[in-house]
């Protein structure tokens, strides 16, 4: 069997990658078997508001705007069909409170700071 996902390197940067065609609902990736953190880190995933796992692939799933995929409890989850050679991605701001190392998005160039911060940004803008 050929699995779901893999890890790629370009240009210095890892991505995970879609190594065949995948089904909407399809868990990809399974953090359970991650180690636990307190504090949110770079690389690590929001489980819970108390819990972020770091795992070996998921720490290698990088943010988008139009994700593939969201991340439900400890599961990395398809939100649509991919395609094989397509990046596997969920939008970190619906994901995380705080981002660990903030950073200006690719896809449309605002600061990806974590819902909390994206919350505290609509309701300012609301109020303006």
């Amino acid at each position: 069997m050929i699995l779901a996902i893999h890890i790629k390197e370009e240009g210095g940067y890892k991505g995970v990658f879609a190594s065949r065609d995948i089904d909407k609902g399809l868990v990809l990736c399974d953090l359970t078997h991650g180690w636990l953190v307190k504090e949110p880190t770079r690389t690590s995933i929001q489980n819970s508001e108390t819990i972020h796992v770091e795992h070996e692939i998921g720490g290698c799933i990088n943010h988008s705007c139009h994700p593939s995929c969201r991340i439900s409890s400890f599961f990395v989850v398809a939100l649509r069909d991919i395609k094989e050679g397509e990046e596997i991605t969920f939008d970190y701001n619906k994901n995380e409170d705080v981002i660990a190392s903030p950073f200006e998005c690719n896809c449309c160039g605002k600061m990806i700071l974590g819902r909390k911060h994206e919350q505290e940004r609509t309701k300012s803008n609301i109020l303006q």
